[in-house]
């Protein structure tokens, strides 16, 4: 018996004394630690792992609220040999410095491997990384800034039951508004024909107008309203039916236009239009589009001009088309780094220690 018993405890010493495999990270099981924003926040992960060739270092941005701006990486051998001063990490001495705009969710780096297995690494995985925190209002003389001085235009008649007076409105000759919109008419003293291209002077409805562009300036800050709450189509309070592109044409003639015409309206209502225009009085006054809104972007067709007093002609009507401002995110940014063992210095800035397998 006593020999069977030292027989066993010789076996399993023998067993002891056999290292246990470890199993390799891979693509499909890396070594994992957070990317940690502003020390706290858990954005996403820093993932490490290696084949016999190389080795590889993911940022892995799973937050969906945000987004890599910066990478900095540094991988060496012993932590003396990240850039520091006074025990502080120096991202931007890093042996990886790269800057991403537009903003990504991942980014993945290479090493040829050069170090033995069992190798100890040291990696300082830092990152900015941003998350939009609202919109910019806009800025309309920026955006009056940025129109071009002329375009080609042309425009399509209106159809029954269509979005708007102009339902297409292309301007084209390669600037920044080159598109399609729908537009409406400004003026009734003038004609217009579809289809055609007409070189048109461009001003924004908020800057300051040359004289007979439009009769009453003054109140487009109420027709910029009504085109921004997407009447057409919406039923009238008053019990009067469901509000037509006609009637919001009349509204914008009452508004801004010193005629008034009934030409292509299609199907509107006096009562309909009537409360739209108590609508825009009441609510309107001093009307500032924001992000995603519309803006009515004048459109003058004008001829060669008359050469004796310098004064441009308008040979047709003028109109409008509404564009919209795009939205331009305002960005909040934070510091992260993969988590792990604090530096010496005074800052909460971290590395983490990868075994070559």
């Amino acid at each position: 018996m006593k020999q069977r018993f030292f027989i066993v405890i010789a076996l399993l010493m023998m067993v002891a004394m056999v290292p246990l495999a470890v199993s390799a990270h891979t693509a499909e099981e890396p070594y994992t630690t957070d990317l940690l924003a502003g020390q706290y926040t858990d954005v996403g992960d820093v993932l490490v792992w290696n084949d016999d060739a190389t080795l590889y270092v993911k940022y892995d941005v799973t937050d969906a609220d945000w987004c890599i701006t910066e990478t900095h990486l540094q991988v060496s051998t012993s932590l003396d040999a990240i850039p520091q001063k006074k025990g502080n990490p120096i991202p931007g001495h890093f042996e990886i410095n790269e800057s991403h705009d537009p903003c990504i969710s991942e980014k993945e780096y290479v090493y040829d491997i050069s170090w033995a297995v069992g190798t100890e690494l040291f990696v300082a995985a830092h990152a900015v990384v941003g998350t939009q925190a609202g919109f910019e209002d806009p800025n309309l003389d920026n955006f009056a800034a940025a129109l071009p001085d002329q375009v080609t235009m042309s425009v399509t008649y209106p159809f029954a039951n269509g979005p708007a007076y102009f339902p297409t409105t292309t301007v084209s000759g390669g600037t920044v508004l080159d598109g399609t919109y729908e537009g409406w008419c400004v003026d009734t003293e003038h004609a217009i024909y579809q289809n055609v291209g007409y070189t048109a002077n461009v001003y924004s409805s908020y800057e300051e107008l040359p004289a007979g562009v439009v009769d009453r300036p003054e109140n487009l800050d109420l027709v910029n309203w009504v085109i921004n709450q997407g009447f057409v189509g919406k039923v009238s309070p008053g019990g009067f039916g469901t509000y037509t592109y006609g009637d919001v044409q009349r509204a914008i003639w009452e508004l801004i236009d010193d005629g008034q015409s009934a030409s292509g309206l299609g199907s509107w209502d006096g009562r309909r239009v009537t409360e739209i225009v108590m609508a825009a009085q009441t609510n309107g006054e001093g009307f500032i589009p924001g992000c995603d809104d519309y803006v009515a972007v004048l459109l003058q067709p004008v001829g060669e001009g008359d050469v004796t007093t310098n004064q441009v002609i308008t040979v047709a009507q003028v109109t409008f088309a509404s564009v919209g401002i795009p939205c331009v995110p305002i960005f909040e940014y934070e510091t992260a780094w993969g988590d792990g063992a604090d530096f010496l210095g005074k800052n909460w800035a971290t590395y983490f220690i990868y075994t070559v397998q």
